[in-house]
């Protein structure tokens, strides 16, 4: 992944590592909150060599990282049906806004208007709630793509920036935390308490970055002005 793709924006040397890095880590975990773990995700990204740079932003990364680089081949398999049993126990309620927060159902037309403003639709292949974790990092994945890729202009990666910086502060940031902290006492599973770990971790860091870089931004903007 490389940033240079957009000519017109300025990436300090301070924010490189991170914006490589965090579109990888959103799509790791979309992977694994998203669907069961075939033996395909798991040979994928235990060779995924961009996976190794990206795991070492977080305690929980490179925890997921020892884990699943550390498998011979041969073991794969076995380690995929136990950790597919483990993803349909803990992936019942769990995963969900609605559920964490004690909200109505209908709050998942409050995701669905989120997403439709930002001018994303999903494809639900399993009928995914709006609210379920990985839609809602998905949102953040297809964000973080348009603001390095389809931003032209300071302008435009200004305005996906705040989509992402409100989305973390209004709601994943909002429920997660309990969360993670309900899986965390809920398994034993390497892969999922590394997947918590890097979760509960990663996203108040990377509020702190999108906050970091806008003001970045801001201050390039009005230097030019």
């Amino acid at each position: 992944m490389t940033i240079t793709t957009v000519p017109s924006l300025v990436v300090p040397e301070a924010f490189s590592r991170w914006l490589e890095s965090r579109g990888l880590i959103y799509q790791i975990l979309v992977d694994f909150y998203g669907r069961k773990p075939t033996l395909s995700l798991v040979a994928q990204w235990s060779r995924n060599r961009q996976m190794s740079v990206a795991a070492e932003m977080t305690e929980g990364g490179r925890e997921l990282k020892r884990y699943l680089c550390s498998q011979e081949p041969a073991q794969l398999p076995l380690i995929c049906e136990k950790e597919n049993r483990e993803y349909k126990r803990l992936m019942n309620e769990l995963p969900r806004e609605a559920a964490q927060l004690g909200r109505e159902q209908e709050f998942c037309n409050v995701l669905s208007d989120v997403y439709a403003s930002a001018g994303i639709v999903f494809k639900k292949c399993g009928g995914e709630a709006d609210d379920h974790i990985a839609i809602e990092l998905e949102f953040m994945a297809v964000l973080h793509e348009r603001m390095l890729y389809n931003s032209f202009s300071v302008r435009s990666a200004m305005e996906l920036l705040e989509i992402q910086e409100n989305f973390l502060e209004e709601h994943l940031l909002k429920w997660t935390p309990q969360f993670c902290e309900r899986l965390n006492a809920a398994t034993d599973s390497p892969l999922y308490l590394g997947l918590s770990h890097m979760l509960e971790e990663f996203l108040p860091q990377d509020l702190q970055m999108l906050r970091a870089w806008k003001s970045t931004l801001e201050s390039s903007a009005a230097a030019m002005v």
